[in-house]
């Protein structure tokens, strides 16, 4: 699959915000004594699994994720709280077999020039979000320890099913980032997974990467 024509929305939050949203198994991945929350709006090109023939409805699809860091047994990762598509298929796939909080949502995007416009609202109506951004000067690589590498550079989701905290891993080339000036957000779905920010977003964006994903496993297990 390619994760495409994405953009990286993020905010600063007190630990204590998110502390009690997400399960006691997990610890808050912190940079520089903060967490954030970013909002994430981007096309899934190209979705298959190994062995199996195309599924109709499945191949490209716009997707929006709500998350924020975390860390297993020190293995960094991300936590969904929400994660909007307006492909059936993958959010009864992610809510089956990830435990994800995947939600069906009618979305519209728009391109003006280089800047996109990118809208969406879920079809039961308990939540709607806006993010409207156009691409800045290229970042260089982001080093480990800076905040572009602690927000992009993420391998591993956890999830939890029946109980337990399930680990998935995706591989794929480092994000090639472009600055991004939101020129205009609906923050709606951060709000329905209960969460305030305040003031602009500090924004990245990018052409994309090709990913290849993994199933998930307990999260408990060793690290492969």
């Amino acid at each position: 699959m390619t994760w495409a024509d994405i953009a990286f929305a993020n905010w600063r939050v007190s630990p204590e915000i998110l502390r009690p949203l997400i399960p006691s198994e997990l610890e808050l991945d912190l940079h520089e004594g903060a967490a954030w929350i970013s909002l994430i709006p981007f096309e899934m090109r190209d979705c298959d699994f190994r062995g199996v023939p195309p599924l109709p409805g499945l191949g490209t699809f716009l997707e929006c994720n709500v998350r924020t860091y975390v860390r297993h047994r020190g293995v960094p990762g991300v936590w969904f709280f929400s994660l909007d598509a307006e492909s059936r298929l993958a959010v009864i796939g992610g809510r089956v077999m990830w435990g994800l909080n995947y939600r069906l949502a009618t979305f519209e995007r728009e391109r003006a020039g280089t800047s996109t416009r990118y809208g969406l609202a879920r079809r039961r109506g308990d939540g709607e979000g806006r993010l409207d951004w156009t691409p800045g000067p290229p970042i260089p690589q982001p080093e480990p320890g800076s905040l572009e590498h602690f927000l992009v550079e993420r391998y591993h989701l956890y999830s939890q099913r029946r109980g337990r905290i399930i680990r998935g891993r995706v591989d794929h080339p480092p994000w090639q980032l472009r600055e991004a000036r939101i020129d205009s957000v609906d923050t709606g779905l951060l709000a329905a997974a209960g969460i305030g920010v305040e003031g602009d977003p500090i924004a990245f964006c990018s052409n994309g990467v090709r990913v290849a994903g993994f199933s998930p496993v307990d999260a408990d297990r060793d690290e492969d």
